[in-house]
């Protein structure tokens, strides 16, 4: 050994010392000097000797390098560190001593679809907790679609029901999820679902269907008992509704307009129907109603947004959309209108007025409101519907 690479290996101490110590400045902010102590410890590691200590050098590279850059310079760091995983075999004990970093490195890339299968083996071997329940792509045992048809998947295979039998375990589980999926009261559920029990009678057909469901869904630690109160895990359960509502919650919290229209259309994407179709519970009902609330207060939140900075173009699309799921909304007809005639779109807006009239009058039997046509009144003589 050369008397250099001696006074190399001697500043750089043990390697797996040298990791801890950019792991430890990482987690308190000191990002100038993790980022010399990561530079320090990945030229250090002998990858023939030591890959694993390489390739966690090279993961907490990019995840500093996500914060610091962000954009594609740092996805391209993430890139590079999971194709070294991938190549390398590297499963076990991968920044074991820092889950949720790890977690949150793999939740970026299969948002941008880096290594998507090598991650979601990485995710499972390695019992990884998922950042946000709005990951999409996240391996989830149990995935619950409630939006439009509901479907239950369990290990990657839709779960068949027969018989009567197995209607209240589902009764069980989806008034769960139509309550927050999480810390659910066990005696409003049971007074709502079985209310010609009596009080003994109730909580024993509600102990029956918590035991068939959590056979059903293979697991029984997916759902929670604790204190009278019912939740579903969020380390094994993806829910659609959950999501959406959590896409939702952070597009109004988005500072960026277009980064928040970005989430909102994420959110939309999740709405393939109303919650539980076909099924007309007072409680579904209840939900459905609420979850259409929460959306067009989102849909018209970012709508206005999008109009104040001048996006004209992407407020049109946006109401598009949303009129898709809301055909006889009348404001999103409105709001529709003022961008083709903000953007001179003439013909569109006269054509859209004159599609959304035909509709009111045949399904509600009523014609567009005295603010809907002045919109339209403000069109050239020669465009008017």
């Amino acid at each position: 050994m050369t008397s250099y690479e001696e006074k190399s290996v001697a500043a750089c101490g043990s390697p797996v010392d040298s990791l801890m110590r950019s792991l430890t400045l990482l987690r308190q902010g000191r990002i100038a000097e993790a980022a010399v102590s990561l530079a320090s410890s990945t030229e250090c590691v002998d990858v023939s000797s030591a890959p694993d200590q390489r390739y966690q050098c090279l993961l907490l590279s990019a995840w500093l390098g996500l914060a610091q850059i962000g954009g594609k310079a740092g996805l391209t760091q993430l890139r590079e560190a999971l194709a070294f995983g991938r190549e390398a075999g590297m499963l076990g004990c991968v920044l074991c001593q820092a889950p949720d970093i790890l977690a949150a490195l793999c939740s970026e890339a299969l948002a941008a679809g880096i290594e998507t299968e090598y991650v979601q083996r990485l995710i499972l071997h390695s019992n990884l907790s998922p950042p946000s329940p709005a990951v999409l792509r996240w391996p989830f045992p149990i995935r619950i679609h409630t939006l439009g048809r509901p479907t239950i998947v369990v290990d990657g295979k839709p779960v068949v029901f027969s018989g009567k039998a197995q209607r209240r375990p589902l009764e069980l589980l989806y008034y769960v999820v139509a309550n927050g999926g999480r810390e659910v009261a066990i005696d409003r559920m049971v007074s709502s679902l079985w209310p010609e029990e009596d009080g003994g009678g109730s909580r024993g057909a509600f102990d029956m269907a918590l035991n068939r469901l959590r056979r059903l869904l293979t697991r029984p630690e997916a759902v929670l008992l604790h204190c009278g109160r019912l939740s579903l895990s969020d380390s094994l359960c993806w829910v659609d509704l959950r999501t959406l509502e959590r896409l939702l919650g952070d597009s109004d919290s988005e500072t960026d307009v277009l980064c928040g229209l970005a989430l909102l259309e994420r959110a939309l994407e999740l709405h393939q129907g109303d919650f539980l179709q076909g099924e007309e519970a007072g409680w579904v009902i209840l939900a459905r109603e609420r979850l259409r609330a929460r959306i067009m207060r989102s849909i018209k939140r970012t709508g206005q947004s999008l109009e104040q900075a001048g996006y004209w173009t992407e407020a049109a699309r946006l109401y598009d959309r949303a009129r898709e799921m809301f055909p006889l909304e009348e404001d999103l007809c409105r709001r529709l209108l003022r961008s083709h005639i903000q953007q001179g779109e003439f013909a569109q807006a006269a054509d859209l007025y004159k599609r959304c009239r035909e509709l009111f009058a045949k399904v509600l039997g009523v014609l567009p409101s005295a603010s809907t046509v002045s919109l339209i009144n403000r069109l050239p003589p020669g465009q008017r519907a």
